[in-house]
């Protein structure tokens, strides 16, 4: 008997599938998805979708994480984010635990974040180059008892003086991760305040550090808990003798000096400095003014979307895009010749330029909106310059 003849032949069936309205899932399961979104797309467009939504996002629970990391250069010009993260810290009503901010730290800011509670377990500074210094993290230290996890990432002001008064605030402090800095010139003093001040300490990153043999050989003293050591491109350590046997017999993880580029964990390369973000900020903003006024009116009365006319004519251009395309493949398949397919594409363009003429000079159907659909009765914040 043939192969196959056996089993009937199975029939394809179109699946219907049904349209599925995001507003009937429960409340919990749509807190669950917000929650892994950023703090600033919940701001920026999340909330403003419908009442619902709007509901949920004001429950303070949403914001006992607020993660405003991972924004984008331009956006971190283009908005107040010190503005939304202050208006973040109010809707927390105290609940806040955990917060990261990038590019907009500033003393103030830190202050304000303390002032409103003193929950916090997390606390992650990045890119924050020129704006905060010793002395405002000196003065929040004291009221973080709390405190498990801190990460300083390339600021550039904070130096052993803070390291000292974070040990000695935070007597609960079980990670720290200080990479990037640079301020210190080939000594070991970060390494001998983390020393003398965090014996409790579990997890310590430094990547790019000026410490050498003595300052590892301090830690490993003064931390007995050790668990993990990440000295990342620290060029001025040498593992040797009595050093590595240390690290081999008290860390279970550990991640050597000459460990190559883009090992996984750490998003920043041996040259990220404050320089380019300087040279963005100083470029873009008169830019930004010169020829990008009109852009940022339409951005503010419509939410960030774009109008009509600017959709039609994006839709316009993936047409043509998608035409030429197609038209290219044909003149390969057919072989037509070079003048017909020039031809082809400009009777095509006169096409689309009388069909243009045509619906303009068509009445248009205004659009009528449902009671309640629009959320304008709430209180409606403006976060961008």
């Amino acid at each position: 008997m043939a192969r196959g003849t056996t089993k009937p032949l199975l029939r394809r069936h179109k699946r219907k599938t049904a349209v599925r309205n995001w507003l009937d899932l429960p409340n919990d399961l749509t807190f669950m998805i917000f929650s892994r979104l950023t703090t600033f797309d919940i701001l920026t467009s999340v909330q403003q979708v419908c009442r619902q939504w709007w509901r949920i996002c004001m429950d303070p629970l949403m914001w006992s994480t607020i993660n405003m990391c991972d924004i984008g250069m331009f956006n971190s010009l283009d908005y107040k984010l010190w503005q939304m993260c202050h208006h973040t810290i109010d809707r927390s009503c105290g609940q806040l635990v955990d917060i990261s901010i990038e590019y907009f730290g500033t003393d103030n800011l830190l202050k304000y974040i303390i002032d409103s509670q003193g929950k916090l377990r997390r606390l992650q500074l990045v890119q924050c180059f020129y704006t905060i210094f010793d002395e405002g993290l000196c003065e929040i230290a004291q009221k973080l008892p709390l405190l498990k996890e801190f990460e300083i990432i390339l600021c550039k002001h904070i130096t052993c003086v803070a390291l000292e008064a974070i040990g000695r605030g935070c007597p609960l402090l079980k990670s720290l991760k200080f990479n990037h800095n640079g301020h210190s010139k080939g000594d070991n003093e970060d390494a001998v305040a983390i020393a003398q001040n965090m014996p409790n300490l579990r997890h310590l990153q430094l990547i790019y550090g000026c410490l050498d043999n003595d300052g590892v050989s301090a830690i490993l003293d003064g931390c007995r808990f050790f668990e993990s050591l990440d000295l990342r491109w620290c060029y001025n350590v040498n593992l040797e003798g009595r050093l590595r046997k240390m690290c081999d017999e008290q860390l279970k993880d550990f991640i050597e000096p000459n460990t190559l580029e883009g090992f996984s964990g750490y998003k920043f390369g041996k040259l990220c400095n404050a320089n380019w973000y300087e040279d963005l900020e100083y470029t873009y903003r008169p830019r930004k003014k010169m020829f990008g006024h009109h852009i940022a009116e339409n951005e503010s009365q419509d939410n960030g979307e774009f109008s009509e006319e600017e959709k039609e004519e994006e839709e316009e251009k993936m047409a043509t895009n998608w035409d030429e395309i197609y038209d290219i493949w044909e003149c390969t398949k057919n072989q037509r010749s070079r003048k017909g397919f020039q031809r082809n594409l400009r009777d095509k363009e006169e096409e689309k330029k009388k069909n243009k003429k045509n619906d303009k000079s068509k009445p248009k159907k205004k659009k009528t909106r449902k009671k309640g659909s629009d959320i304008s009765n709430h209180k409606s914040i403006c976060f961008m310059f």
